[in-house]
This record gives structure tokens, sequence and C-alpha cells, in this order.
């Protein structure tokens, strides 16, 4: 009876009722209607009422997973209910069934428990029309649920003393460059500075696509993601006043992530995560040099996304009051620079810095994280760190975050974020009534320098051609891959926080400076 009360809920789920959860990546576009496409077997030992897993696409949306239960409208089950008694026009039996609710089972031990036993035997699950597949990675330990998070576009859940649980939502044909690559790193080199890979669960259509829907990894002990802890930092920073200050660290153990000495360390992290990357010989791993027709390539998605961007600016200028005060000026500047920007981003219409050094070479391509920034790297108790989440850039293609990169995209990623906590702890200075300290006026521009110095220092004491030998050439890559955010960022922020715009916009202008005003 649960079973067909769970497909029967399914069936006439309404579309926002999914479309409304922090797990939903389509909020812009919307879904005009759902549709089940699969429904597995109960999970074996997930209890009554039992935990199912559903296959649904959303229309313009795309393909979902949704683990599914049953529980009591009764329950504290806020953002968690998918569809009610309510849903079926009275086609419930009457009695205690029409307190009866379909909920997100994403955070339910049931499910969690369930799962990782699966990952645990390498144990399948029929579907109506295909299997969901779970298999080891490595040695386990066990685990008992104790800690669970909505606060991703995945659904992340904490299983106590080993592990950690991911469940994809939005489901791809092919391998999730968070199983591959966190699997590789894994298994293939010594790299310890990641939350290595103990299992994965796939789903497998009736026409033999495979899709990815879970990964077990290790729990990291951690004092949360650097993006927090340095913010931390940042704001004793700004209390201090002065460059020389010391903020008291933001647990015991930790160190002061402000400091050269950290920065310095999370560059050398990012250096080895990448000699590591670049080190692995698998199928769609390895290492190969950057071509100048790749750099016509890297000129025109540029182009592309800048000429977006540029528009929505326009747009935005032309809506009086949605942009106000720094953000309005820095726009317009923008927008007379990219004449510039564009007629030197067209291919063949001039060269950039690279050509002046030719012995240097271009670098190369290797698999990379793809959207690496603080909140992607976690803080251990003893100062360390380890990265996380290498499913890169959600929302782009599966082709292409799985597609090697220059290790120049992941440099900059942590650059502009650097701008972005800097940002951050200047409006929250701000808001406390503290007048602006020059101290986080200078820090970014300092932090830069440690970042790329303790990089540089790892990856260029392993020899080989991961980067060009010129700096100029090195600093030309970052520039063109941080311009390259700064307008994606730009998007964003437009759509979501149009007074935080001044950042990428800043970011744009210091760009173009440094290429001596649009020339690249």
């Amino acid at each position: 009876m649960s079973m067909a009360l769970i497909e029967e809920f399914l069936a006439r789920m309404p579309v926002g009722a999914a479309t409304q959860a922090r797990w939903f990546r389509h909020k812009l576009s919307g879904a005009s209607s759902c549709q089940l496409l699969d429904l597995s077997e109960p999970l074996p030992g997930s209890g009554d009422p039992p935990v199912a897993l559903a296959v649904v696409r959303f229309g313009g949306a795309g393909i979902y997973l949704i683990p599914v239960t049953l529980g009591s409208r009764d329950s504290n089950l806020s953002g968690r209910v998918l569809a009610s008694s309510d849903t079926l026009d009275g086609n419930l039996d009457a009695g205690s069934e029409s307190n009866t609710v379909l909920i997100d089972a994403a955070s339910d031990g049931a499910y969690v428990n369930a799962v990782l036993t699966l990952m645990e035997s390498n144990g399948d699950v029929q579907a109506r029309h295909g299997v969901f597949q779970f298999r080891r990675i490595g040695a386990h330990r066990g685990w008992s649920v104790e800690n669970m998070s909505s606060a991703y576009t995945n659904s992340v859940v904490i299983a106590h003393r080993s592990s950690a649980l991911k469940t994809f939502r939005v489901l791809t044909a092919g391998i999730n460059p968070d199983v591959e690559v966190g699997s590789a790193l894994t298994e293939r080199t010594e790299f310890g500075e990641i939350a290595r890979v103990q299992g994965e669960g796939v789903y497998v259509g009736r026409d033999g696509g495979r899709y990815s829907v879970a990964v077990q990894t290790e729990a990291v002990p951690n004092v949360g993601d650097v993006w927090d802890a340095m913010g931390a930092a940042l704001d004793g920073l700004g209390r201090a006043g002065a460059p020389g200050a010391q903020p008291a660290p933001i647990s015991p153990g930790c160190c002061d992530l402000c400091s050269a000495d950290a920065i310095r360390r999370l560059g050398a992290t990012i250096g080895r995560l990448h000699l590591a990357l670049a080190s692995i010989d698998l199928p769609g791993f390895g290492r190969s040099p950057v071509t100048p027709t790749t750099l016509v390539t890297w000129r025109v998605g540029l182009a592309d996304r800048a000429a977006g961007a540029v528009d929505r600016l326009d747009h935005a200028l032309r809506r009086p009051g949605f942009l106000g005060g720094d953000a309005l000026r820095l726009a317009r500047l923008v927008i007379e620079a990219w004449p510039g920007l564009q007629s030197c981003l067209a291919p063949g219409a001039c060269e950039c810095s690279i050509a002046d050094t030719p012995n240097s070479g271009y670098g190369e391509l290797i698999r990379c994280h793809g959207d690496l920034h603080l909140g992607q790297v976690l803080l251990r108790p003893d100062g360390r760190f380890a990265v996380i989440d290498f499913e890169g850039e959600p929302l782009a293609p599966l082709e292409e975050r799985r597609a090697p990169a220059s290790p120049a995209r992941d440099v900059a990623g942590m650059l502009r974020s650097f701008s972005y906590a800097a940002h951050s702890a200047r409006l929250r200075a701000a808001s406390s009534g503290l007048r602006e300290p020059d101290a986080l006026l200078d820090w970014e521009r300092v932090a830069r320098h440690w970042f790329l110095q303790g990089y540089f220092a790892e990856v260029d004491g392993a020899g080989g051609s991961l980067w060009p030998v010129a700096p100029e050439a090195r600093q030309w890559l970052i520039s063109l891959f941080e311009i390259e955010k700064a307008f994606y960022e730009v998007d964003y922020e437009i759509n979501n926080r149009p007074d935080w715009a001044v950042i990428p916009l800043s970011g744009i202008l210091q760009v173009l400076e440094r290429w001596g005003g649009g020339r690249t």
C-alpha cells in the first residue's frame, strides 16, 4: 500500500512543491510540468514507510532524482513536503492516511543508512524501467547518521565517524566530475588534502544510459569552510584597524587566515592539487599542450560572455535607480571600455603578450577543479586545508565540466574569491559603523601576491611545463580567466544582488588596466 501511495503522490505532485526547494537549480527558468519517469523498489532496510528513488522530468528544466518517503503533515517537515492528500482529489481512504504527505527523504536517516549499506555491499536496487547500482571504493569503517544540511544545491548529509553522502539532484548522462575526479585523486595519487571518495551510486536507464546519483566521501574533520573562516579573520583585521594587527584565531589551533603564512599555504595546497591532477593516467585525464587554437577558443568564449553581460549592464542603466552609487559609475566605465576589449578579443585582431615570449609555451591543459573558490576548501582544526566539491560549475553542460582546462582557470577563481572576501568584510565594517580601514583596502592586493607565491613555489618546484615560463605569460592567462569569471559574476549580481555588482565591475576594470586599457 505504501509504494502504491508514493506512486500516486508522485503522479499528482504539484510542480511548485519541488521548484521552490533549495536543491532545484532551474529557479530562473522554472518548470512547466513534472512527469514521473522511473521509480525504484523500496530501498533495502529503509523501514516502513519505505524510501524509494524517483526519477522525475520537469518540463523546461531537466531530469531530477528525488528520494521520497511518506510522513505525517503534523511533523516538522518545513520545505520537504512534495505532495499531500489535498492533491489527490479525495482519492485517499478516510482515516489516518488523510494526514499523510509525500516528503523529500534526502536528509532522512533511513535513506542515508540504506544508501551507505548498498555502497558497502555493492548492491543494486531495481526500478520500473532501470536499475540503481551502488559500489564501494576503498575501505570503510562504518557510520552513524548524525548531522544533516539543506544549505547546498545537492543534498549533503554527514554520516558520523567516517562518511559524508552527497545526493546529486540534476541527472545528466555520464559520470559526475565529483565522482570521477574525486575517485581518481583517491585511487591514483598520494594527494591527501581532499575528502577521499568511498563509494558511488549510479542509475542505469532502460536505454543503457548511466547517471551519477550519489557519492560517499570521508567526513573531513573541520571547523568550517575557508570563506567563513577568512571572513571572521578579516572582520578581526578590520576591527584592529592596522595592517600589522593580528586578530584572534577563530578556533583553538586555527591560524589567522588573512595572514601571509596561511594564504601562502593555501596557494601551495592548490599547487599540489594541480600537480596531482596532472599526474593521473586515466581516460579523460592526462595533460596536453595549450595551442594557439585553444587561445582563440578562449578569446571567443570570453567575448561571448562579455557581450551578454554588457547588454545586461546597458539594460540595467536604462532602469532608473536599479544601480546606484559606485555600481552605476563602474558600469558606465565597463560599457565604455567594451568596444576596445571586443576588438582585441576578435580572432587575429591582435596578439597577446604570450606572443612576445614564444619560448615559454602556453602551458598545459589538465583536469581541474572547475569551480574553485574559498567556499570549496575546508579548514581543518590544525589549520590545514581540504579541497572539496569537484563537480565543476553546476549549470554548465557535463561535457564542459569534464573537459581539460588551464590551471589558470582555478587560480583565477580563487583570486576572484579574495576580492569577494575583502568586499564583504568592508560591507560588514560599514554596517557596524566602522570607518573603512586601510588594512582591508590593502589586503586583497597582498593576498593575491601571497597566494601566487605559495602556488608557484609548489608548481615550479616540481618542474615540467604546466605553466608558461615567462611571468608575463602567466599573468596574461590568469587575467584572461579572471575577467571571464568577473563577467559571469556581473550577470549573477545583476539578477540577484545589484548592489554587489561593484565587486566584479571593479575586477573587470582592474584587469583591463593591467592589459593597458583593453590591449590583450
